[in-house]
């Protein structure tokens, strides 16, 4: 049977080429599948040079030839995109032809105050609020000394803000280098245990895909790898070289990512990387216009050699957008975790935005919200959201970077964020937001891929969910015990990122079970949505195939109402646990509802799919007048379709597996139960046992080998003794 073709033409805005630059280049990117007998490399340089286009490469994982046009802007000469279309129509090679849509994609860093400075020198004067700074722990006589010249490595809070009693207690051979920033103690990912274990990311490949690569950078150079890096902003560059088109803060995103991850350390500049050691490679896309295909390619691109794609942009995080993947972007992510890193799957982390301020939600973002995805928030030097976070069910995990948690300029903040190289080969303190957040995890999850290569990005997750702390006790308002005893929270999703404890884990962990899916549809009639009223509909699973331990639950959505932001939905499993999947948005005054729109919650992590599920929608009165005139026009919408997709993973009553855990109702924690599990989890960070030595995991190998070796020679023996009648 011939292989149909699937052709993605991404047009760009063809009214770009304007009458007043006529000269301008006009991109337009093409990817086509061959059918039959024509599924060859030469049948597809054969069709580019016949119909004028530039043939860019197989896309592995998707099946797609890369074909681009780039020509000036000429009217008068250049053939029109509909008559392109036709041409290829009409190709007996080609089966369809398909036109989509460019994308809108922002990187997710945060521009820092410009009052900042002057605010630093009221954050060193700030002595009233002995909780905000540990101001009486002289950090400077410590024991504790990381053997670090890096410039700015005392600046790196988020990496080392140990409590005393680390410091006398655990590492006495080692001396604290002066507090970094004297910030709280234990506000920071606990990375200082793994480094001292010996792990800096050796043989994990970090791939950034942003707007560029510096890879010249003191900082890079060593450790970059060009064989497994591309420029997807142009094509033309046989090197491939993902350089920056400029050296300056329109294109240093990428650079500052891959410093924050993997910066050398003891060059005597910039900070230390999480994962130092630690190979860096780059995919430039974000520089010049971008559409389905090239993001997917991106994201495919050598897949299978990578060990994590690091991710820190998205759609624009303003509060008026909804997208999520397409069907490209779709097979570019589940080819990447069923084929990447040699079949135990790439690790994508994203950045789950800044749009905080704006009154976005994260639930929005479908790509963040993505099953195959790991997103990271951001909290700052307290361990407490900053105004400008994202709040959805779809975290995994928050890291440290910095930031006020309000929108005052009253309010004591650090000055410095994440340390990362820049470009050019400079250095920058003010890496602020999830932009850092995200190659910050990436760093980590390096080393805990280090410590155990075998973990495939299930595992790295179901880790994540195991190990992720509580980062502070001032901030517990929306702390849910789910059904399977795990903490989770729109905020801080499973909680903080401890590297320390993560590779605690790694190091014994054993494979969890595949995953499976199964899916559930509600099959009565479009329920009404009346303005300012709650409607629930309910969804009863009595099996699920394969699956009794959830992990990612997926509820796809559509819906019509006067005003898309003033409907707010939530999901309750059967345990209890409610995960409010999108929120009011002031700025989303979008009138069409939402089409077949995935929102996705990691919080019924380890319950039970079985009982009856319920989807609450809350629409509220209109906020504005623009609100009360649409309302006027259409004072009602409906449900239109409810689906889940559930996945997870099938665990025997009798499995051993450390992920197992019994299956209770869902409730609300009070104060006291959050200060008992917030001290349990430091307890465990801050004793001595978390880490054991570098060759305890091959030891433990060597030892089952033996008893294996052991059990096989007594089998055997045994067996002659009876065959012999001794």
């Amino acid at each position: 049977m011939n292989v149909l073709l699937i052709l993605i033409l991404c047009v760009w805005n063809i009214n770009a080429c304007g009458d007043e630059n006529d000269d301008d280049d006009e991109f337009i990117d093409i990817g086509i599948q061959l059918n039959g007998d024509n599924r060859d490399i030469l049948i597809a340089d054969l069709i580019a040079e016949e119909k004028d286009l530039y043939n860019a490469g197989h896309i592995s994982g998707i099946g797609l030839h890369h074909f681009r046009i780039q020509r000036r802007c000429n009217r008068r000469s250049k053939r029109s995109v509909e008559d392109i279309v036709d041409e290829l129509k009409h190709d007996e090679r080609i089966a369809s032809v398909v036109v989509g849509e460019p994308l809108e994609r922002k990187k997710r860093d945060f521009v820092h105050d410009d009052e900042l400075e002057a605010l630093y020198k009221r954050y060193r004067s700030w002595r009233k609020q002995p909780s905000l700074l540990d101001d009486e722990a002289d950090m400077n006589g410590s024991l504790f000394k990381m053997t670090f010249d890096d410039a700015l490595y005392k600046k790196q809070w988020y990496l080392v803000s140990l409590s005393m009693w680390e410091i006398q207690f655990v590492f006495r051979r080692f001396k604290e280098n002066e507090g970094q920033l004297k910030t709280p103690a234990n506000h920071d990912i606990n990375v200082i245990p793994a480094w001292l274990a010996g792990y800096s990311g050796k043989g994990v490949i970090i791939s950034i895909i942003d707007d560029g690569l510096d890879h010249k950078h003191p900082e890079l150079t060593e450790k970059y790898l060009p064989q497994f890096s591309y420029d997807l902003n142009d094509l033309n560059d046989t090197e491939h070289d993902p350089s920056p088109r400029t050296y300056d803060s329109a294109n240093n995103h990428g650079t500052r990512c891959a410093g924050a991850s993997s910066g050398k350390a003891n060059n005597g500049m910039c900070g230390v990387g999480v994962a130092y050691n630690s190979y860096i490679a780059g995919i430039r896309v974000l520089d010049g216009r971008i559409t389905t295909l090239l993001e997917a390619r991106a994201l495919t691109l050598f897949a299978v050699n990578t060990s994590i794609k690091s991710a820190s942009w998205g759609p624009t995080d303003d509060g008026t957008k909804m997208e999520a993947p397409g069907q490209l972007v779709n097979a570019a992510l589940d080819y990447g975790v069923t084929h990447g890193r040699h079949g135990k799957g790439v690790l994508f982390v994203w950045a789950s935005g800044n749009g905080g301020a704006a009154g976005d939600d994260c639930g929005a973002d479908g790509y963040v919200s993505h099953h195959n995805v790991i997103s990271i928030g951001s909290i700052n030097h307290l361990g407490k959201t900053t105004y400008f976070g994202e709040f959805c069910p779809s975290t995994m995990a928050v890291a440290y970077t910095g930031g006020r948690h309000g929108k005052s300029s009253l309010e004591p903040s650090m000055p410095v964020g994440v340390v990362a190289a820049d470009v050019g080969g400079k250095c920058t303190t003010k890496f602020f937001g999830t932009s850092g957040a995200a190659p910050v995890a990436a760093g980590g999850l390096a080393l805990v891929l280090e410590a155990n290569p075998d973990l495939t990005y299930r595992d790295v997750m179901h880790i994540i969910a195991e190990t992720a702390r509580i980062p502070n006790l001032s901030e517990t308002d929306d702390w849910i015990i789910n059904g399977a005893g795990f903490h989770v929270s729109d905020k801080f999703g499973f909680g903080v990122l401890d590297i320390g404890q993560m590779i605690a884990r790694a190091q014994n962990w054993t494979n969890v079970n595949p995953r499976y899916e199964c899916y559930q549809e509600y099959n009565g009639t479009n329920v009404a949505l009346p303005i300012g009223a709650t409607v629930e509909v309910s969804l009863n699973v009595d099996k699920c195939q394969n699956v009794t331990y959830l992990e990612h639950v997926v509820a796809n959505v559509s819906f019509t109402f006067h005003r898309r932001g003033d409907v707010k939905i939530t999901l309750i499993s059967p345990s209890g646990t409610p995960s409010e999947m999108i929120s009011y948005r002031d700025n989303d005054a979008a009138n069409k509802g939402i089409t077949f729109f995935p929102f996705m919650s990691v919080h019924k992590w380890g319950e039970s799919p079985v009982g009856r599920w319920t989807l609450r929608i809350e629409t509220r009165t209109p906020q504005t007048r623009d609100a009360q005139k649409s309302a006027m026009k259409n004072d009602a919408g409906q449900l239109l379709y409810f689906g889940l997709r559930l996945f997870g993973s099938y665990l025997s009553d009798d499995s051993n597996n450390m992920q197992k855990r019994h299956e209770s109702s869902a409730f609300v924690p009070g104060q006291k139960e959050l200060e008992w599990l917030y001290k349990r989890e430091l307890s465990i960070r801050q004793s001595p046992n978390i880490m054991q030595k570098r060759e305890f995991q091959n030891l433990a190998t060597e030892r089952q080998r033996r008893k294996e070796q052991h059990s096989e020679e007594s089998s055997l023996l045994s067996s002659f003794w009876k065959r012999f009648g001794f």
